[in-house]
């Protein structure tokens, strides 16, 4: 006997319904694809990143549905820790792995003045300023003036646009009460005092590199203790 078409598709829309339901179940609720390790790369610190983890209420568990995890947020809440540059969160479906993937913050600086309980505050080569449970040694110094907010702000626009030659060398920074930029670094295997001068915008930090790397090219320039590129066109040598 065959069955009215009406049925047909009112069968057909039942089994559709039935096996789309299953496949939720089963990706949202059942154990079978859950998570069965968890595996983290790149640090060392990797009990600090579980207890973010669990702080976040995370569904990054053992036994948790692994539909049930949202990559990208489950990134976010990771590189909430400022110390943490970037995350990567995948999920293998057919070994039930979660693997973490971490990219760690590396200064070129250190502010001389520490923060407490967290220790030393660094900075970033793109100028974000961080704490770290690492421990770095051999850093530039930076001194700050007397508001050392705005001091800070002044440090990090500078070294987000130093060129990576001369973040290289960099060996101190500070910036005075009138708000110009100083920095020692190493040229020749000794020591060069830069005066940047105020109120460097990242097109003036620009021009005045292109003039110190061609001030420090010159022969005649190897020996030189001081460079003043205040004034970018009518740079002064020591």
């Amino acid at each position: 006997m065959k069955l009215p078409i009406r049925a047909k598709r009112i069968l057909r829309t039942t089994l559709i319904i039935l096996l789309i339901a299953s496949l939720a179940y089963g990706l949202g609720w059942s154990k079978i694809l859950a998570v069965d390790s968890i595996e983290i790369f790149g640090t060392n610190q990797k009990a600090l990143v579980l207890t973010q983890l669990n702080a976040g209420e995370s569904k990054i568990r053992i036994g948790e549905p692994l539909a049930r995890i949202n990559p990208r947020g489950e990134s976010n809440l990771i590189e909430d820790l400022e110390w943490i540059s970037s995350a990567k969160v995948s999920r293998n479906w057919w070994s039930g792995k979660v693997s973490i993937q971490i990219n760690e913050r590396r200064p070129v600086a250190v502010f001389k003045e520490n923060s407490g309980a967290n220790g030393p505050r660094y900075l970033a080569s793109n100028g974000v300023e961080f704490s770290s449970p690492i421990r770095f040694n051999n850093l530039a110094e930076i001194a700050l003036g007397k508001s050392s907010h705005g001091d800070r702000r002044v440090i990090a626009n500078f070294v987000s646009h130093l060129p990576s030659n001369l973040l290289g060398s960099l060996l101190a920074l500070e910036v005075s009460s009138t708000k110009e930029v100083k920095m020692e670094m190493n040229h020749n295997k000794h020591s060069v005092m830069i005066n940047w001068g105020a109120g460097n915008s990242s097109a003036d930090i620009a021009v005045k590199s292109k003039v110190l790397e061609g001030l420090l090219g010159l022969p005649e320039n190897k020996k030189i203790a001081e460079v003043d590129i205040s004034i970018a066109n009518s740079p002064i040598v020591r």
